[in-house]
């Protein structure tokens, strides 16, 4: 593990120092001071890197925001995306590199896109959103629009608690509940739409 993490941080200071296109794996051995093979088996290149940077943050996430069951989803929710905007924190410069190299390179855009969707599944399910049924990818896909919104705030939030951050996801959360619990009423006389409360975020 310490050797897959190490790795893991020649690459983001590699792709920070040298730019995403011109990030290779010989200059992330120099940076590791070890091998290419080695090097090699954790992140072959800088795509596998990411991708075992983000589970990385995930499992951070997961560890530092561990759910109380006491606790409502939507405050679960705030805690696990909180605890993974915290634990990107130290890799805010890569974060800033990779936001503005993806306005010209689609592949890098698409590629950090598909990250989001299982990556927010697997955070909802852990405060206990429902991701399954014909509803649960509905559910998750405003779950990655919410956090697209607010990991945007976050690229700019200088603030030392993340206080901007703290609130923009607040709000958003908050957006989204009341989306949730909304239910147009029917004319009379209509069944009630199967289903329909499904969406609700359980206190």
């Amino acid at each position: 593990m310490a050797e897959t993490d190490a790795i893991l941080d020649a690459w983001v200071h590699v792709i920070t120092r040298d730019g995403w296109p011109q990030a290779r794996i010989d200059a992330v051995a120099r940076a590791a001071a070890c091998n290419v093979d080695a090097v090699a088996a954790v992140a072959p290149d800088r795509w596998e890197a990411l991708r075992g940077l983000d589970g990385r943050i995930e499992r951070m996430a997961l560890a530092e925001a561990a759910s109380d069951p006491d606790e409502s989803v939507r405050n679960r929710l705030f805690a696990l995306l909180m605890g993974r905007f915290d634990a990107m924190q130290e890799h805010r410069d890569l974060a800033q590199q990779l936001h503005a190299a993806a306005r010209s390179d689609p592949a890098l855009a698409l590629f950090v896109m598909t990250l989001v969707p299982p990556m927010l599944r697997r955070l909802g399910e852990a405060a206990g959103v429902d991701a399954g049924g014909l509803l649960g990818p509905l559910r998750i896909a405003a779950l990655s629009a919410l956090y697209v919104q607010v990991a945007r705030v976050w690229l700019q939030d200088d603030s030392a608690d993340l206080s901007t951050t703290m609130k923009a996801l607040d709000s958003a959360l908050a957006r989204a509940e009341s989306l949730a619990n909304f239910r147009p009423s029917l004319p009379k006389g209509l069944p009630a739409i199967p289903g329909s409360s499904a969406g609700q975020l359980p206190e």
